[in-house]
């Protein structure tokens, strides 16, 4: 298998940090987040992970808690064994990096994050809000989050909101290919006043700024849809 080149890994690596980072204000404390056992976070402990972080979110627009694990395994190994043990398809949205579960009254999302140092390590982001919110909100018209580029015509499949970090996250599918959404993506942030960070950045990795603001882009193509997802993060008060 041919490796990956330099900019794409600095630029995953970019990424990575900033989901896992741009999310939690300093300084990071590791927690059990949750009071009593859950079957998710049980079967990611089982899988040796350390929960490293937990804070509030708005998911969706509505209230909502976002936990990370980090594990010493892949990726792929994470989602096919949370899929099996929790009885999830394997080809969940978002080509199998998003796994949605219900516990009783809960309704827990599952994002599975490949690290950038290798396929050896990854992240779980376990986003986690009530069966009734839930259910609310996935009768109404989505929105993008108030300040958040939106960057497809359509409305995006989930979004997370901190707003102690000033951070909005969003993810959303387009029919073009990745290469192609992520230049449409940047068209759409340029036409806007947005100025790209890096010109040698990947295809499919792009950043950007506007003021105290700074805007990452990163899209997918989705085996199971044919589809591409594209993620947009932005924080205020960042620096590239």
């Amino acid at each position: 298998m041919r490796g990956r080149s330099p900019e794409v890994t600095r630029w995953r690596s970019l990424l990575f940090l900033a989901v896992v980072g741009w999310f939690v204000s300093p300084p990071l404390q590791a927690e059990v987040f949750w009071r009593q056992p859950k079957q998710a976070d049980t079967v990611i402990q089982q899988l040796g992970g350390v929960c490293v972080y937990s804070t509030g979110v708005q998911l969706n627009g509505t209230p909502g808690t976002l936990a990370a694990y980090s594990l010493g395994i892949s990726a792929a190994e994470v989602r096919a064994s949370l899929s099996h043990t929790l009885g999830l398809p394997s080809s969940s949205s978002f080509g199998g990096a998003l796994l949605t579960h219900v516990e009783k009254d809960r309704v827990r999302r599952l994002f599975v994050l490949p690290a950038a140092s290798g396929e050896s390590t990854c992240v779980v982001l376990m986003f986690d809000q009530s069966l009734r919110d839930f259910a609310r909100v996935s009768q109404e018209s989505p929105a993008w989050p108030e300040g958040l580029p939106a960057v497809t015509a359509t409305a995006p499949l989930f979004s997370a909101v901190c707003a102690e970090t000033h951070t909005a996250f969003a993810v959303a599918e387009t029919p073009s290919d990745p290469q192609a959404a992520t230049q449409e993506a940047a068209q759409t942030l340029s036409r806007a006043g947005w100025a790209e960070v890096s010109s040698a950045a990947a295809s499919t990795f792009k950043m950007f700024s506007a003021g105290k603001k700074v805007c990452l882009l990163f899209a997918s193509r989705s085996p199971q849809t044919d589809r591409t997802t594209i993620s947009v993060l932005q924080r205020e008060g960042a620096t590239p």
